[in-house]
């Protein structure tokens, strides 16, 4: 059993400790993310349910989606729905991808392509959760309407579970991977130089100083 590289000690001590600051700073900019993540997952669910949001508001860091669909809460009664969605469930891996990046002294700008493709898994989050708000728990008029049926129902279903339980812990450390492969090489490999592999990735135009 071959010791553990001293670079990879830095570096995991060093992810531990940019984790506090960089989720303190995701926090605080979390409305302004919640905003951006919640217009892609707009678009994604105009493509999977055409014409069912017509609108999008936010309170505080919620994201409330206008819908078409309308729905009977009693006798005589006929509302619009409006689900909300908490996106801090979705956007929370940033703050780990971030502290990961740092502590592998990667440049800033491979930092904010990361960031910038996280949104994506990001909006996928949020949209299969308003999907799984309208799909299944929702009478058959309005699921109707939503064209909600059938096989839809699974792949919303699917969608949700991928989006909530996979994608916001596990994609921020693919993307690091992505991003640091030399790093992770010379960390597993035997002899492999993981100090000089973080150097490698430090160096060069726009690295964080």
């Amino acid at each position: 059993m071959r010791d553990t590289p001293p670079a990879l000690g830095r570096f995991v001590l060093g992810a531990f400790l940019w984790l506090p600051p960089c989720f303190a700073a995701w926090y605080f900019s979390a409305p302004f993310q919640a905003a951006v993540a919640g217009r892609l997952a707009r678009g994604l669910i105009d493509l999977f349910a055409p014409g069912v949001v017509s609108g999008l508001e936010r309170q505080g860091s919620d994201l409330l989606f206008v819908t078409t669909l309308e729905v009977h809460p009693g006798p005589g009664l006929t509302a619009v729905l409006v689900p909300e969605v908490n996106p801090l469930l979705y956007t929370y891996g940033l703050a780990l991808f971030v502290a990961l990046m740092l502590a592998s002294r990667s440049r800033w700008r491979a930092i904010l392509g990361g960031a910038a493709i996280l949104l994506a898994f990001q909006a996928w989050g949020i949209a299969f959760d308003l999907l799984a708000q309208i799909a299944p728990n929702l009478g058959s008029q309005a699921t109707a309407q939503a064209g909600a049926l059938d096989w839809r129902r699974e792949a919303i279903a699917l969608g949700y579970q991928v989006g909530a339980l996979v994608f916001p812990s596990l994609m921020p450390v693919v993307l690091w991977g992505l991003f640091n492969r030399s790093f992770v090489q010379a960390s597993l490999r035997p002899g492999g130089s993981a100090a000089s592999a973080m150097q490698d990735c430090s160096t060069g135009p726009g690295a964080s100083r």
